[in-house]
C-alpha cells in the first residue's frame, strides 16, 4: 500500500511541475509576441520535458504546435473556426530563434550584425558590424547573404556566401547560431496573398535598408 501511495504522490507531482511549466510556457510566448496556444500545444506532448524541450529546441516544438494547429483547424465540426483562423496565420511571418527568442522577419531585407543600426543586432564579438543580410525573394522565401563578414556566414555547418533557407536551418554568423522557421501557412492562396501585399512597400523598405549601408 506504500508503494501504490508513494507511485500516486509521484505522478500527482509529475503532472502539477508540467501544468506549471506550460502555464511558464504560455507567459513567455505573450512576453515574445508569439501564438502562445501554438507553443503550449507543441511543448504538451513532452509532458514534464516541456520546458526543456521549448528552451533547447524551439524549431521542434513549434513544429508540432503547427501540426495540432491543422488538425484542428481542418476538422469539419469546427468549419467556422477554422475559417475565422485563416486570416491570422496569414500574418505568422518566418522568424529567427536566437537564444530562445523570436524575431520575426517582417521586412523584405533585414540586416544581422553587431553594431545596433542593424534591424536584427547580435551582440557577440566574433560577429561583423554588418555581417549578413536576409533578404525574402519574389516567391516568398528568404536567402541569407553574407555582406564580406570576417568569421562567414554558415548553414547547417556549410559556409555560405548565399543560400535559400528552408524551415529549420541552422544559420551561423560567427559564433552566433540561429534557427530559421518559415512563414507557417499551410493554405498555399494565403500564402501567395501575403507575398502580393509584401510587393508594393519593398521600394520603400529597400530604401530604408541604404540608409544605414556603411560607405565602401
Amino acid at each position: 500500500m506504500s508503494g501504490q501511495v508513494l507511485l500516486t504522490f509521484i505522478v500527482v507531482l509529475a503532472v502539477l511541475v508540467w501544468l506549471a511549466e506550460l502555464v511558464w510556457l504560455y507567459k513567455v510566448a505573450q512576453d515574445q509576441r508569439i501564438d502562445p496556444i501554438r507553443t503550449v500545444s507543441g511543448a504538451a506532448i513532452f509532458f514534464v520535458a516541456a520546458a526543456p524541450v521549448a528552451r533547447m529546441s524551439p524549431s521542434i516544438v513549434d513544429r508540432v504546435g503547427g501540426v495540432w494547429e491543422s488538425v484542428f483547424s481542418s476538422s469539419p465540426s469546427r468549419g467556422s473556426n477554422a475559417r475565422s483562423r485563416q486570416p491570422s496565420s496569414s500574418q505568422a511571418p518566418a522568424r529567427l530563434l536566437i537564444d530562445g527568442n523570436q524575431k520575426s522577419l517582417t521586412i523584405p531585407r533585414i540586416r544581422l550584425g553587431r553594431y545596433p543600426n542593424n534591424e536584427i543586432a547580435i551582440d557577440n564579438s566574433t560577429v561583423s558590424a554588418y555581417h549578413a543580410e536576409m533578404i525574402q525573394r519574389p516567391d516568398g522565401r528568404h536567402e541569407i547573404v553574407d555582406l564580406d563578414s570576417r568569421n562567414g556566414t554558415r548553414v547547417n555547418g556549410a559556409i555560405v556566401r548565399s543560400q535559400v533557407l528552408k524551415d529549420g536551418d541552422l544559420v551561423t554568423l560567427g559564433g552566433a547560431s540561429m534557427h530559421y522557421l518559415a512563414p507557417s501557412m499551410s493554405d498555399p492562396q494565403v500564402a501567395l496573398a501575403g507575398a502580393d501585399r509584401m510587393d508594393e512597400p519593398v521600394a520603400q523598405q529597400d530604401h530604408d535598408v541604404e540608409v544605414y549601408r556603411p560607405e565602401r
